[in-house]
């Protein structure tokens, strides 16, 4: 609109049709006593001020409705009569105008402040009509003045049952924003804890073992200085990936470098985003055994993977990571992890199984004893628990026990038809229990 702002254009509109009304007035003030077209300009300019309309104006929203209220209430017991010229037209004019600002008195302040504001427009609305009756000739009836002002009253009620209905619809909508908010931020938990985690406790560990060796062996520091820089840049790769959620412009910076989509940076593949389902699981078990003190075997099925649905392979993914990471933190003294992928039938239909398994020496007495081998562990995350409840969502199961032959044993089973309610995007809003973190490995 030749770069006019829309609040421009809102308050543009405004003056021209209080120019127009205000020229009308003028020439009605001739035959119509003053006191009313006034009244009726102001109760109409209260109304239509854009501001009134605006939730971020909403301070401005008592001062207005007061200032009408005033004008009115001065215009019904100061006015002496006589009812002549266009009196009726400009009194009709002013009810409307009162009417429409019930609205944004009852939509937009606080609670205490929209009910008085309710009750002080009402009451001036109710009244208006006394202003004609009484000073008519001759005068109305009783009865009549009664019957007018209730018809008044029921515009005042009609009023304020819309500028409810709209304040309710503006709570839903701050809900479901603020419920929106919330999803977008588990989301983001659950993309650090399950992947940049991963990686970052990888950095750890390899940091951990070249203190050991800096005095024994000088040379194999080297190298793990090697691996602690992978890791690292692969860390950063999974910040980069769950910053590109919020970004949606399909590029993602980062310190490295830009990529856009699969497509690798000029130092080659280390920032290639990998892929975040089961077609990464083997370059995910190679950089576990490069970085971490256990060997990794891993068990794929022929066809295991074929035509897999999204949601299944994004989940047996973040399984494995996380078994993985949890391998890392609490079972350093495991020196292999098997990892098997199959398909297995599962309440008379197809399935996806992973099983992950170390052998851990320790992992039985931890448990039996209920002492957790990480205290920092408790209560840390998504973890395990909302695995648990997203396999559960989308008609599986996950187990995560000790093994009967010593280690550690984390098993799921993924339907390859969904038989659970639950989406992806409804299974982003779920909340991890915290009172349940003592169910993951210790």
């Amino acid at each position: 609109m030749g770069g006019l702002s829309m609040n421009s254009v809102y308050w543009g509109g405004y003056g021209v049709v209080m120019a127009a009304a205000l020229m009308a007035g003028c020439l009605a003030m001739e035959s119509t006593a003053p006191l009313l077209v006034v009244a009726a300009l102001v109760a109409v300019a209260a109304a239509m001020i854009p501001a009134l309309w605006s939730p971020r104006t909403a301070h401005w929203v008592p001062a207005i409705v007061s200032g009408a209220c005033a004008v009115s209430q001065v215009a019904t017991f100061v006015f002496q009569g006589p009812v002549a010229g266009e009196a009726e037209t400009w009194w009709l004019v002013e009810s409307i105008g009162l009417a429409v600002l019930v609205v944004p008195a009852v939509r937009r302040p606080r609670g205490r402040t929209a009910l008085v504001l309710t009750v002080l427009l009402t009451a001036t609305i109710t009244e208006l009509p006394l202003r004609m009756v009484l000073r008519v000739d001759p005068p109305a009836t009783f009865e009549q003045a009664v019957k007018l002002c209730l018809a008044w009253l029921l515009l005042a009620a009609a009023a304020n049952g819309t500028g409810c209905y709209l304040r309710v619809l503006d709570a839903r909508g701050r809900a479901a924003l603020a419920a929106e908010r919330r999803t977008q931020r588990l989301e983001l938990a659950r993309d650090l804890h399950d992947f940049a985690a991963h990686d970052v406790t990888g950095v750890v560990v390899l940091a951990q073992a070249a203190q050991v060796l800096v005095d024994q062996d000088p040379k194999r520091v080297g190298e793990l200085l090697t691996h602690i820089e992978e890791a690292g840049r692969q860390a950063l790769s999974s910040l980069d990936r769950t910053v590109h959620m919020f970004t949606g412009d399909g590029v993602v910076t980062g310190r490295h470098g830009r990529y856009d989509g699969e497509t690798a940076d000029a130092d080659g593949d280390a920032l290639r985003p990998r892929p975040r389902d089961l077609d990464g699981l083997t370059a995910l078990t190679d950089r576990f055994a490069r970085t971490g003190g256990a060997a990794v075997r891993l068990d794929l099925a022929d066809d295991a993977l074929a035509d897999l649905p999204w949601r299944v392979s994004e989940l047996g993914y973040r399984v494995v990571v996380e078994a993985l990471t949890n391998v890392r933190r609490h079972a350093r003294g495991a020196s292999e992890v098997c990892i098997a992928v199959s398909r297995a039938p599962y309440g008379g239909i197809n399935a996806l199984s992973i099983t992950v398994i170390d052998d851990a020496p320790d992992a039985g007495s931890e448990e039996d004893s209920g002492e957790p081998g990480d205290p920092e562990r408790l209560g840390g995350g998504t973890g395990l628990v909302d695995l648990r409840r997203r396999a559960a969502d989308m008609g599986g199961e996950l187990a995560a026990h000790p093994h009967p032959s010593g280690g550690w044993r984390v098993s799921v089973l993924l339907p390859l038809v969904a038989s659970g309610p639950g989406s992806r995007d409804e299974q982003t809003g779920r909340t991890a229990d915290a009172t349940e973190a003592g169910a993951e490995r210790p």
